[in-house]
């Protein structure tokens, strides 16, 4: 069992409870979008599932990073749909409802994809004597619980409840949020005397791939013809990432704190080319940017 109480206990904890508030705002709705809007539901999975891993890869191979930071961005680039891309889908002028339904799919999806593509993802880069394993079942199990199962939960409470999720909305979608930056806090603090380190092997890395998952996902969802709402979307939800799921499988499944210094600076750094967009986009008029 990993020594450390913020991997094993708080960091799950935390995930469950925001999987669980992102339920509460979630509706059969939202996933009846797939017949409504199957082109941009798929321009915007294949981003964010397909096309960013790539890009990754591909400019992570650029950097000299350790195995661990390398494999700890690269589990970070398969986790997409961090809960506050809604958020930063709404500040850009978005398609909210379609922000809101690729974060869902995607975090039905995870579960099941992560474990199937990071285990051989680890034995190529750290090597099978490295006696690090992420098993497909136990894997699997455990994202389920703490990524799945709260989701369902939520959406039950918001089916059965749904006037004490709407007045509670900000409790249960934002202390979350707070509760995984103390976490994200706690695990800096531990790493404290390496962190001028980590922070100088990773930084550089964290900025550019989030700067360029922006670019790509703009870039690939105007060439497969999306509107200027549904590209700003896919823009976002391609940047911005699901960093508590990556920080529990290197830290909670995988005990490896080394790799997730990756997810924990990328979690940071990637709001400096989302704000900077942000920016920009209030200093232009739409009319520009359609």
């Amino acid at each position: 069992m990993n020594p450390d109480p913020i991997l094993s206990i708080a960091l799950p904890v935390t995930l469950f409870c925001i999987m669980f508030g992102m339920g509460t705002a979630l509706t059969p709705e939202h996933f009846r979008l797939l017949l409504r809007q199957p082109r941009a539901i798929a321009v915007g999975m294949l981003s964010q599932m397909l096309l960013l891993p790539l890009l990754a890869w591909g400019l992570l191979a650029l950097f000299e990073l350790p195995p661990e930071l390398f494999v700890g961005f690269m589990i970070l680039a398969l986790a997409p749909g961090g809960t506050t891309s809604n958020a930063f889908s709404y500040l850009a002028g978005g398609n909210l409802a379609l922000s809101v339904a690729l974060t869902a799919i995607v975090s039905l999806l995870v579960p099941l994809t992560i474990p199937l593509i990071a285990a051989p993802l680890i034995e190529s880069r750290l090597g099978i004597e490295a006696a690090i394993a992420l098993p497909f079942g136990p894997t699997l199990i455990k994202l389920v619980l703490v990524g799945l199962l709260p989701v369902l939960l939520g959406m039950w409470l918001r089916h059965l409840r749904p006037g004490f999720c709407f007045r509670h909305e900000a409790w249960l979608t934002r202390l979350p949020l707070a509760l995984l930056l103390a976490v994200i806090a706690g695990i800096i603090t531990n790493a404290w005397s390496r962190m001028p380190d980590y922070l100088s092997m990773t930084g550089a890395p964290a900025l550019v791939l989030a700067t360029a998952a922006l670019a790509v996902g703009y870039g690939w969802a105007r060439l497969m013809g999306q509107d200027r709402r549904n590209t700003r979307t896919i823009a976002i939800e391609t940047a911005i990432q699901n960093g508590g799921t990556a920080i529990f499988i290197t830290g909670s499944l995988l005990h490896q704190p080394g790799m997730t210094v990756a997810p924990v600076m990328y979690g940071i750094l990637m709001l400096v080319p989302v704000f900077a967009w942000l920016l920009l986009l209030r200093l232009r008029p739409l009319e520009v940017a359609a």
